[in-house]
């Protein structure tokens, strides 16, 4: 009995020297997003990173994300459109220069 005792004694140690690690692990890893954060321009100076002005931020940014995005597509689109309405000018300048070679070929004086 005392030896199942010890083992499970030593299982809890074990266990707990690992959640100690994970913990510790964990914390390292909170400070270095904290610290990403406190350097960061739109965080006030002398103002700590706190999680549920972190969030509106991030919601706030994925917001303007979608927003240029839709603009983009629609910024395409128009290009798009643009590109189809230049080059059909481009197609009636063509036509209308040859309309203009002809009809001064046409006036010409035949040669003799």
């Amino acid at each position: 009995m005392i030896l199942s005792l010890r083992e499970s004694l030593q299982d809890c140690k074990d266990t707990l020297a690992s959640c100690q690690t994970e913990v510790e692990a964990a914390k390292s890893e909170i400070q270095k997003w904290r610290s990403v954060f406190e350097k960061e321009s739109f965080i006030p100076p002398g103002m700590t990173p706190e999680p549920k002005f972190l969030v509106s931020y991030l919601l706030n940014l994925r917001s303007s994300e979608e927003s240029l995005r839709e603009q983009f597509e629609r910024a395409k689109k128009k290009e798009s459109a643009f590109i189809v309405t230049f080059a059909k000018r481009e197609q009636e300048i063509a036509e209308l220069k040859s309309a203009v070679w002809d009809l001064r070929a046409q006036l010409k004086p035949p040669s003799m």
